[in-house]
């Protein structure tokens, strides 16, 4: 094959490699479960100047959940930047100050810690529609970059033999089919942990339901004995 082929080919897996990334980057920062890969967008203002997250806190996944993780700052002075950094790429967040309680002759460790929304009805719906424009979004650029370089391809191989134009074109397709397939594999990972989410508050919907019904029976039922007794006492 051709070099200014080569070429060609590379360059085309590296456009579609970059979309593919960008929109496994988005649908992390659409928050089910706590990823703190998420928290990349995250810059924190130290004195005038943007810091990356990793410059200025540690983050680990918090034991009790998959739903929380802590940021630990390495420095006292980095606590209220960080507040502030977080919430402002994710106001979303459910964020609490907690305190990390150690050795007697050592102060006491400040961190926060970032709770992920519940998935209820209305944030179920926005997540699904999240998920399908930027899907949308991403299979537009993948499409238009092999339309692209196919037309270069075929520019490239005017008046080349029909198995090298076939042998240049087939590769094309498979950097193209790659790349579909893994956004696809991408979003139906995230619409999994979606519905996974929803069903389990769905769940917790009903199971509370169940026992606020049977309170309510309990205490009609008390009521109604309480009525039978003083029926009684005339």
């Amino acid at each position: 094959m051709r070099q200014s082929i080569n070429f060609l080919l590379d360059a085309a897996q590296k456009r579609m490699s970059g979309y593919a990334a960008l929109f496994n980057y988005r649908l992390m920062n659409l928050c089910i479960k706590a990823a703190p890969e998420a928290l990349l967008s995250v810059k924190v203002q130290m004195g005038g100047k943007p810091l990356n997250i990793e410059d200025v806190a540690l983050v680990r996944n918090a034991p009790e959940g998959d739903d929380q993780f802590e940021i630990y700052p390495k420095d006292r002075d980095y606590l209220v930047p960080l507040l502030r950094g977080v919430k402002e790429v994710h106001p979303e967040f459910k964020i609490e100050m907690k305190v990390l309680e150690v050795e007697e002759d050592d102060d006491n460790i400040e961190y926060i810690l970032a709770t992920m929304p519940v998935v209820d009805d209305v944030r179920h719906e926005a997540l699904k529609n999240a998920v399908g424009v930027l899907s949308d979004e991403c299979d537009a650029k993948i499409q238009a970059t092999f339309t692209y370089y196919s037309g270069q391809i075929s520019l490239k191989h005017a008046g080349a033999p029909e198995e090298e134009v076939k042998e240049a074109t087939d590769a094309l397709q498979e950097v193209f089919d790659n790349h579909k397939d893994l956004c696809k594999q991408f979003r139906t990972q995230k619409e999994d942990e979606i519905e996974e989410a929803y069903k389990r508050f769905q769940e917790e919907k009903a199971e509370l339901q169940a026992k606020l019904a049977e309170k309510q029976a309990a205490l009609g039922e008390k009521a109604g004995q309480q009525m039978k007794w003083g029926q009684d006492d005339e």
